[in-house]
């Protein structure tokens, strides 16, 4: 008998039920019929249709819709960023990696892509505020585990990862400080200043950038041993992918359709990838919660 991608991720969090603690309560939880993470308080919620639960209290608005992340599926599908998950695989692989946390993972191509390459039995969890990218995740890649859930308020107990990742996205460096084992280890991958170029010429055109605090600096507060590596290279625009990745991009956001329809008409024949993957490991050292 064939399971249902729903039982498969249910069955996935059931085995893996000690991970939790209760967002509102921060109590401990487990799985109450292969169908609802249950607390000892008695709060309740539920498994969707397909899977993944919501442990997010309050609902959240974000700019994030389906959309945007079929979009990225299609751009991150072709090869785009595997030179990026190349150094980051290379990275998590060095240190024990059995339970390993994309913090803000989107539609969830990374962090399936980097569990299903790294060696051994790995566990793999992916969280993200915009619940169109976690049903996208939970819908494509079942078999890890998938919840809505805020980096202010992460639903895990202290201590119960060797890995988090945080790829593209804003960062709670407390939480992860807390989340992670000690000894555990932070990768976070931000782009750099020829990350997509070409766009940012269109877009940006004469007008500077804000800057953006030191993410070293910024990592280097939380955890020892930091380390940095600059991934660049250019990527050949095959046919059709330069609708979604302009789609994908924060860089359009705020463009008149005008701008975007001038840009869908130009020849660009490859586009620069250009990050820092950092990495650091965990210290345990207690503080507020930074939200980059």
């Amino acid at each position: 008998m064939t399971l249902s991608k729903k039982m498969i991720n249910a069955q996935v969090m059931d085995r893996n039920a000690s991970l939790f603690r209760c967002p509102i309560c921060l109590a401990t939880m487990e799985m109450v019929e292969l169908s609802r993470l249950v607390c000892v308080n008695n709060h309740s919620f539920d498994l969707s249709k397909n899977g993944y639960v919501n442990l997010a209290p309050q609902a959240h608005m974000t700019k994030y819709d389906q959309s945007l992340f079929g979009a990225r599926k299609t751009v991150m599908t072709s090869g785009f960023f595997d030179g990026v998950l190349e150094a980051i695989i290379n990275t998590v692989e060095k240190q024990p990696h059995t339970v390993i946390l994309d913090a803000g993972c989107g539609e969830g191509s990374h962090l399936s892509e980097i569990v299903e390459r790294l060696a051994g039995d790995v566990t793999g969890v992916g969280i993200d505020l915009a619940k169109e990218g976690i049903t996208a995740a939970v819908k494509e890649y079942p078999g890890l585990i998938w919840n809505v859930a805020d980096l202010a308020n992460c639903p895990f107990q202290d201590d119960k990862f060797d890995v988090i990742l945080n790829i593209l996205s804003p960062a709670n460096y407390a939480e992860f400080s807390r989340l992670l084992k000690p000894g555990g280890l932070f990768v976070k991958a931000v782009p750099e200043s020829g990350y997509l170029q070409e766009l940012r010429a269109i877009f940006y055109e004469d007008k500077g950038q804000k800057d953006e605090a030191d993410p070293v600096a910024r990592v280097a507060e939380h955890f020892d041993a930091v380390s940095t590596e600059r991934i660049t290279y250019t990527f050949p625009l095959a046919d059709g992918l330069l609708a979604p990745l302009i789609q994908m991009t924060p860089l359009t956001w705020g463009a008149s359709a005008d701008k975007i329809e001038e840009a869908l008409q130009m020849t660009i024949p490859e586009i620069t990838i250009d990050f820092t993957i950092i990495s650091g490991v965990n210290r345990k050292e207690t503080g507020q919660c930074l939200v980059e």
